[in-house]
């Protein structure tokens, strides 16, 4: 462990643990703000940063490393969007319909012909699958707890298809053909952020360009160090340096560049650190979309039927529900359909990672 880390292609890598790791973190985060009512209960862990917000910055990160691998190493436009539209919307219908016309009959107060013609159970399909809105506020659910959604995290996803589109328009503008292109992605946005930041602007801005201005950076991160990646080491000894740089700097309108590069850094250690003995948690099944999508609904569900619950108690039993949901979902919507790849295109073996 203590070893220079390398990143290696192939699939030999813990990105899919990880990911279940970040899932795991939002679904604690979401925990405190079900409980307390409010995202302030949620604990700041570093500065202003909390477990929910660090774990989405780094599957961002990690998003933009893998995505942008996997249509640099295909290079083909078909299978390219093909596995970004198979990888997101399968598992996200059958979520929004689960929601729709299951978990909310069951928290409704309002009777069940009522609910089921009700026009805001009816529009989900369309408005949570064009991203219009995504929090579900279906009639009448959870009338006694702190918030009325049924889904908290679909937000960002919005954001994870506009960073897809990005990529692919600039694949096809030729626009990731040199890696100084790739960590120009990095650069534009953390320029940006810092200028704004420094004007004294970016919290006058509308908060959809606030959040491609914050998804874009790390993003962007995953792509440059996917660019260089060949001439990339990480020591676990730097990891903490760097985050007490990023500490020393939280005063500065750069505190967050730093903090978005010290978790990079940390990520890719721990992505590609040798630990024989874990090595069977690279084949593990990628249940984090699934945790990510549904933790809401179950903790939601089991804190109106249980509101004495205290966050750890939540917490606790929440998790296994949400992880026995998620492994349904990835065997029986989003795995057969990310095979439906392989009737498009014949499979590579040697693809850098399933993402």
């Amino acid at each position: 462990m203590l070893k220079i880390v390398k990143i290696t292609d192939g699939s030999e890598n813990f990105f899919t643990p990880l990911r279940f790791v970040f899932a795991f973190m939002v679904l604690v985060g979401h925990a405190f703000i079900v409980v307390g009512g409010s995202s302030t209960f949620e604990p700041h862990i570093f500065y202003h940063y909390t477990s929910s917000a660090i774990a989405v910055n780094l599957f961002f990160i990690a998003s933009g490393f893998l995505v942008t691998g996997s249509i640099l190493y295909r290079k083909n436009l078909q299978h390219y969007v093909s596995a970004r539209v198979l990888r997101i919307y399968p598992g996200l219908i059958v979520h929004v319909l689960v929601l729709a016309f299951v978990f909310g009959p069951l928290t409704t107060t309002l009777p069940l012909a009522e609910y089921f013609t009700h026009p805001d159970t009816l529009k989900q399909p369309f408005i949570v699958l064009t991203f219009i809105e995504t929090e579900m506020a279906l009639p009448g659910i959870l009338p006694q707890n702190h918030e009325h959604m049924a889904s908290a995290a679909l937000w960002t996803l919005r954001y994870e298809v506009l960073a897809y589109i990005g990529t692919l328009i600039a694949f096809m503008l030729g626009l990731l053909n040199r890696r100084w292109m790739l960590f120009a992605q990095f650069a534009v946005f953390a320029i940006a952020y810092t200028l704004l930041q420094y004007l004294g602007i970016y919290e006058h801005i509308l908060p959809i360009l606030r959040s491609i201005l914050r998804f874009g950076i790390c993003y962007g991160l995953g792509a440059a160090i996917y660019g260089y990646r060949e001439q990339l080491k990480f020591h676990i000894a730097l990891i903490p340096v760097l985050f007490a740089l990023a500490a020393l700097m939280h005063n500065l309108v750069i505190f967050d560049i730093m903090v978005t590069l010290a978790l990079g850094y940390a990520l890719f250690w721990a992505a590609y650190v040798k630990i024989p003995a874990l090595k069977f948690l690279q084949s593990m099944s990628d249940i984090s979309y699934g945790l990510y999508i549904y933790h809401w609904a179950v903790l939601q569900g089991l804190y109106m039927y249980m509101p004495s619950l205290n966050v750890w108690q939540l917490i606790a039993l929440s998790t296994p529900i949400a992880i026995s949901i998620s492994a349904l979902s990835w065997h029986y919507v989003e795995k057969p359909a990310l095979a439906l790849k392989g009737k498009l295109m014949k499979p590579d073996r040697k693809l850098l990672n399933e993402h």
